[in-house]
């Protein structure tokens, strides 16, 4: 909040004629900075100052407002510039985790699960087809009868797992 006394101030300037110009302090205090700033600024030709050294105050708030957005927008470009590098950084540190942990054996590649899974598949399939012939030579009591219903009904359970992919 601006006290009454500056807001007064600023109202006498707005409505008034401008003077002549303001000390480096007497701009600082305007702006809110050290009177060395305000030099500074000058020196790099941000504020525009007289041959006496002085500053005209309005010319010298807008130009010091004008640099500051502008400021502002570079923050902000850079902000965004920033934000692109930490994504980056991370994608590659997760690239060299992934490199790593495949080098220490930690991950298997899809296609190689792939082939041990069907392997182990084909081996299960092949045991429940080989089923009823087991049972009829354990189970002498079974009639030819019994020994096709149960092939087929172990290809039934082979068909519907298969359908299910």
């Amino acid at each position: 909040m601006i006290p009454k006394t500056e807001m007064a101030e600023i109202d006498a300037l707005v409505g008034g004629p401008e003077p002549e110009g303001v000390t480096a302090g007497e701009l600082a205090e305007w702006l809110g900075l050290t009177a060395n700033r305000v030099s500074t600024l000058a020196r790099q030709g941000v504020i525009p100052r007289n041959a006496d050294k002085r500053f005209p105050l309005r010319a010298a708030v807008k130009a010091y407002c004008e640099h500051a957005r502008a400021g502002a927008t570079g923050r902000r470009a850079d902000s965004e510039l920033a934000a692109e590098k930490l994504r980056l950084a991370k994608e590659q540190a997760d690239k060299i985790a992934f490199a790593n942990a495949r080098a220490r054996s930690e991950l298997i590649a899809a296609a190689e699960v792939e082939r041990e899974w069907a392997g182990v598949l084909r081996d299960v399939r092949a045991a429940f087809l080989a089923l009823p012939s087991r049972a009829a030579g354990k189970l002498g009591h079974l009639t030819p009868h019994d020994l096709a219903a149960l092939d087929a009904e172990v290809r039934d359970v082979l068909m519907e797992l298969a359908e299910h992919e």
